[in-house]
């Protein structure tokens, strides 16, 4: 079977569990090296059913820039693969939320299939959810291990962990936003490193 094929009997799983849900599965390159992996998507990513096309697509469009590779080349999916949501009390308008323990550890395992499926060589984690996910570990902090590879075992293969903050993170955060640069310029000189 194909990778494509695996990751489509994968998504129709995930529908099946999660079919009450707005979802959006990930998208790109199924023979990259590199995977992206975020928390939820949002209101535009559900209204375009594609990860990382909102705001903080466009902090994402800036960490492809620096590492001189296009959207197309590599794969972006997120941890849950339904926006969270919840309504604003004082506005009365649909907002997103963060991750329950419970929804990343229910998420979790579809995560995993889904690296494996694709195995790449890095995977890139963006904010605290993924990297909780991925690791297993819910007591790390991205705070603590961004712009650290380590390695991360996955059944029995090796990949390559980098964390980054969360590309929302410096639209709420802007003295992250220099930390986050650095990082993904330490990403690329590792990726490249890793070519020659």
């Amino acid at each position: 079977m194909t990778k494509k094929e695996q990751l489509s009997e994968l998504y129709e799983r995930y529908m099946n569990d999660f079919k009450d849900k707005e979802i959006v599965l990930g998208d790109g390159n199924v023979n990259t090296d590199l995977v992206l992996v975020g928390e939820a998507p949002g209101k535009d990513e559900v209204r375009l059913s594609k990860p990382f096309v909102g705001a903080a697509g466009k902090n994402l469009a800036q960490f492809i820039d620096i590492l001189k590779i296009k959207r197309e080349e590599i794969f972006i999916t997120n941890v849950i693969k339904y926006r969270l949501s919840k309504v604003n009390p004082n506005t009365g308008k649909v907002i997103n939320r963060p991750a329950t323990r419970e929804e990343i550890i229910a998420a979790r395992d579809y995560l995993l299939q889904e690296l494996l499926i694709i195995d790449p060589l890095y995977i890139v984690t963006l904010g605290n959810v993924p990297l909780k996910a991925v690791t297993g570990d819910y007591d790390i902090s991205i705070g603590t291990v961004h712009g650290q590879v380590s390695d991360l075992y996955i059944g029995n293969k090796t990949y390559k962990l980098f964390p980054l903050y969360h590309p929302a993170s410096i639209i709420y955060n802007r003295s992250l936003k220099e930390v986050y640069i650095d990082d993904i310029r330490k990403l690329s000189l590792l990726i490249r490193n890793e070519v020659q």
